[in-house]
């Protein structure tokens, strides 16, 4: 979701006043790309002009603040490098920030996900969710299920609430990086868990991919 500047610098620059156009221009980019990201996940919303503007807002308010928990994160965790010199008390100090951190961005999750339902029904918010993790979880989904064809309901059910899980962390995160790195996460224990159950992995992955490469080829 950064392009030019890192999130220190991003949050640091939204909270004094600029002292170079330069940097003026980095904070407006960064405004400018999440305004666009939020005005195309609301495009695709069956609501009104009026509701489609608030919406948009939360959508922005919500990246922004994502940032804002994570600078805080980063900022102390990085302070601790500097300050605290025996490792295991920087260990446990950043255990502490890491618990405060996971809490402020549950908490804002949860906020989120409540001011949405004041103006969308659960399937749309599923789709704002699905807009905001680039929809890696329905397209993963559907992988699974076309790569192993003889999947039972449980594995299926499996396959499909662990990738909601993922799906949830991911829109916690202000990276993409870190978003394709939540559903990473959670395709290895899915795939754990289809091992353990007897479906060959490795040979029927690699033929999927075979295949669709072939059909990429193909469709030129």
């Amino acid at each position: 979701m950064l392009k030019k500047i890192n999130k220190l610098q991003l949050l640091f620059l939204m909270c004094i006043c600029y002292d170079t156009n330069a940097q003026q221009h980095e904070v407006t980019d960064y405004i400018t790309d999440i305004n666009d990201r939020a005005l195309h996940i609301v495009a695709k919303l069956d609501v009104n002009e009026s509701d489609k503007k608030e919406i948009q807002t939360i959508i922005v308010k919500q990246y922004i603040n994502i940032e804002k928990i994570e600078f805080k994160r980063d900022s102390q965790l990085e302070k601790l490098k500097k300050t605290v010199i025996d490792q295991e008390e920087q260990k446990l100090k950043s255990e502490e920030v890491w618990v405060k951190y996971k809490a402020s961005i549950s908490k804002l999750h949860d906020d989120y996900l409540d001011k949405l339902s004041k103006k969308l029904n659960e399937l749309q918010i599923v789709q704002v969710k699905d807009a905001m993790t680039y929809q890696v979880m329905p397209k993963t989904y559907h992988n699974f299920l076309d790569m192993f064809q003889n999947l039972n309901e449980e594995q299926k059910k499996m396959i499909y609430n662990h990738l909601v899980e993922a799906r949830e962390n991911a829109m916690n995160v202000g990276t993409h990086k870190w978003q394709f790195q939540w559903f990473a996460k959670y395709r290895g224990k899915i795939n754990n868990i289809l091992a353990s159950q007897g479906i060959e992995l490795h040979h029927t992955s690699k033929a999927w991919e075979k295949k669709q490469l072939e059909k990429k080829e193909s469709s030129k």
